[in-house]
């Protein structure tokens, strides 16, 4: 109950405004206050509410975009290597043109502002990098699973 007997408006407003992703917490933290000052406990609790569903709204999609192997994102997941790994290939080829030969190693790529070089694969793993006798080069991504050398690595010669 409210101190003076009436809803407290604007900590509904707020508490409302908590399920807002990325800045309810904001209005969350306001309801909780207001809830605390006019001692409503709907308002608090709605405040508190809303930060409880932006963690498992962040945290479900960290899961997915980060964690997951299988689900509705892993086919994305396979997609967005196979794309990391070409615009890689192109920049390692533009490293060949300027030097005359492919680097040794991912890490001579130079890095800048205007020239982002990706040597990880969406999970979180590094990129295998291996240059051919016949002058073509391998990109590998150890894939979903994380290992190399298993069936679902993607793998790309250029």
């Amino acid at each position: 109950m409210t101190t003076n007997g009436r809803p407290s408006t604007a900590g509904y407003v707020f508490g409302g405004l908590s399920f807002i992703p990325a800045v309810g917490v904001i209005f969350a933290i306001v309801a909780i206050v207001i809830g605390a000052v006019k001692r409503d406990n709907k308002v608090a609790f709605l405040g508190v509410g809303g930060i409880a569903f932006s963690v498992v709204l962040y945290t479900a999609l960290f899961y997915f975009g980060f964690v997951a192997t299988v689900g509705p994102y892993a086919a994305l997941k396979i997609k967005l290597a196979e794309r990391l790994m070409r615009d890689d290939a192109g920049r390692i080829a533009l490293y060949k043109l300027r030097h005359g030969h492919l680097p040794a190693t991912l890490a001579e790529i130079p890095e800048g502002r205007d020239n982002a070089f990706l040597a990880f694969d969406p999970w979180l793993k590094p990129l295998a990098y291996r240059v051919n006798p016949d002058g073509s080069f391998e990109l590998r991504s150890a894939g979903p699973d994380g290992k190399f050398n298993t069936a679902d690595d993607i793998v790309q010669t250029y």
